[in-house]
């Protein structure tokens, strides 16, 4: 069952922060807290918070999955939320993630792709309210920090991170620009900004508040596609409206500035990050609402809501609401968008999908999976406990605790009963296919032709994780004839990091921005004298497991990096 586990943003000093708090909700419908979001009154003052981009940002850029080798996997997974049976099987050490954990990693990884500027704001954040050394500027890009800053980008896939950020979303800029003046004021680092435009989201670090005039208002802000720089949000509060210089070099001069209203910039406070519970498993009920990404070759998807239909440029209906992920990738020809999808409770999903396109995440009653090249079949459900289609293209997957089955084929459905999963399909012959995913084989694909890899002679086949190591493949010919063999593997929907189909790789060069070199040129991390991180020092053992520990990777830092904080849980209650 899930636990209540809290989970920490990025270090123990951030329950320092919580005062700047306040719940949210958006759009209506589900557990919605919109109204526990208190303004200040806005005093029109300038204030700074004391923070800089340097020392206090990292001196290097943003950068997506492909600039590192490391991946979010089982470390980080007990890292933000403890070794228990909802995150590990059995709650073993080493820690062997469940099927429903495996896939909640697993679209932290897909949405890495364009970037993990969520991650440098709130990690930066963390390590300046807490007065960590050496400052952010001098460490380096070793695996030590990327995991660090993955978990921190992870942050913004938890329900109570999104029910606040829905629930700003809702707020006037003038509402959003005293909060973050109050904030300043106080001294505290309790918020990162979202900007967003329909082909793009980027996440930012404020720092200070300069009133032009009573109405013209310049955010100061740490942007990690630009370090060490100093960049800003213009804020027009008589208008509702702000301007913001993604690419340009000198940001009083970009030629193509992003902009926007009051809906498209939020705040998200680090309390909300830090009030988060483990975001999969079942039990009693933490996971009400489903959180879906999807990233797609092209913006022409939609999906029909009982209370209408969501797509890019109709981005909320009642209950219900879609918005670009915080990576920072404007579209570019030919480049995947990532989008978030939020929703109320087990809503009925019908996703129209001509282009090829990824879905990922997790429903309050299983983590699914949809992918495909581009169905012009009919629509993609998502029901209550299932997911089906009917284009024998698409594949689809569903993982529930640790049983995970995905198949493909017409009329094909796979759908969950709590203590077994049932894969329902049609063969090309007609046949109609039948699978049980129980505990005596917990990991199952059922694979058809039309399908990459599959015999396009066969019926069907039915390949089945037998050991960690050890696949069964039984291939079912027309006639019903069978062969079994065995082969070595893993089963790639038991896996934390799943290929990206090519269509949906990310672009070598982030669109729009000079390279990565060019934008850091500037930075002059003060002097740190290299050191490597004991890999034997575990780190601070998650409350409520006094006996394990995680291990540190070797890694190279500046002195002081050892002191590098990783996510972790705050607390343990009953049942934890």
């Amino acid at each position: 069952m899930r636990t209540k586990r809290r989970v920490l943003a990025a270090t123990a000093s951030l329950a320092l922060l919580a005062a700047c708090g306040g719940g949210g909700g958006g759009g209506g419908g589900g557990e919605s807290k919109a109204a526990d979001i208190t303004v200040p009154e806005a005093k029109g003052v300038s204030v700074d918070l004391g923070l800089a981009p340097n020392p206090d940002g990292f001196a290097f850029a943003n950068f997506g999955a492909g600039a590192s080798p490391e991946v979010f996997g089982a470390e980080d997974l007990v890292a933000m939320f403890g070794s228990g049976a909802d995150v590990c099987v059995e709650g073993t050490d080493p820690c062997q993630p469940t099927a429903e954990a495996a896939a909640w990693a697993a679209m932290v990884n897909d949405n890495r792709a364009a970037g993990h500027c969520e991650g440098f704001a709130v990690l930066s954040a963390n390590r300046f309210a807490a007065g960590k050394t050496p400052p952010s500027v001098q460490l380096t890009m070793d695996p030590t920090v990327t995991k660090d800053i993955m978990r921190a980008f992870a942050t913004q896939f938890l329900q109570s991170t999104q029910d606040e950020t829905l629930g700003w979303q809702g707020k006037s800029l003038k509402d959003k620009v005293a909060t973050l003046e109050s904030a300043f004021a106080s001294k505290k680092a309790v918020y990162t900004l979202a900007i967003y435009t329909t082909e793009g989201g980027h996440a930012v670090l404020p720092y200070a508040i300069e009133y032009l005039t009573p109405e013209q208002v310049k955010i100061k802000i740490y942007d990690s596609n630009w370090p060490g720089q100093d960049r800003f949000v213009m804020v027009d509060l008589a208008n509702e409206t702000w301007t913001f210089a993604y690419s340009g070099a000198d940001p009083n001069n970009d030629p193509a500035p992003w902009s926007g209203g009051p809906k498209d910039l939020d705040i998200t406070s680090m309390s909300a990050r830090d009030a988060g519970k483990i975001p999969f498993g079942k039990g009693n009920g933490e996971v009400t609402k489903s959180l879906l990404l999807i990233r797609s070759a092209a913006l022409n998807w939609s999906i029909d809501t009982p209370t209408g239909t969501l797509a890019p440029g109709q981005p909320s209906t009642a209950g219900a609401s879609i918005r670009p992920v915080r990576s920072s990738a404007p579209k570019a020809p030919g480049a995947p968008v990532d989008y978030m999808v939020y929703v109320p409770s087990n809503q009925k999903l019908q996703f129209n999908l001509p282009d090829a396109t990824r879905v990922a995440g997790i429903t309050p009653k299983a983590a699914i999976r949809i992918e495909t090249p581009g169905s012009k079949k009919g629509k993609v459900e998502v029901i209550d406990g299932g997911v089906k289609a009917n284009d024998p293209s698409v594949v689809l997957s569903l993982a529930d605790g640790n049983l995970v089955a995905s198949s493909n084929g017409a009329g094909n459905e796979i759908a969950t009963t709590g203590g077994q999963i049932d894969v329902r399909l049609t063969a090309p012959n007609g046949e109609q296919v039948s699978v049980a995913v129980t505990a005596d084989t917990p990991a199952v694909d059922v694979r058809t032709p039309g399908r990459d890899g599959v015999d396009p002679n066969a019926n069907v086949e039915i390949l089945s994780q037998t050991g960690a190591n050890e696949i069964e493949k039984k291939v079912i010919d027309a006639s019903g004839n069978e062969t079994v063999t065995t082969q070595q593997g893993q089963l790639e929907n038991t896996q934390v990091n799943r290929p990206m189909p090519e269509a949906l790789a990310a672009p070598a060069t982030k669109p729009g921005l000079p390279s990565r070199d060019e934008r850091v040129a500037q930075v002059t991390p003060a002097a740190g004298t290299p050191t490597t991180i004991d890999a034997s020092a575990p780190t601070t053992t998650p409350l409520g497991d006094p006996t394990a520990t995680t291990a540190i990777p070797p890694a190279t830092a500046p002195a002081g990096g050892g002191n590098l904080p990783p996510l972790r849980p705050v607390a343990t209650v009953p049942g934890g």
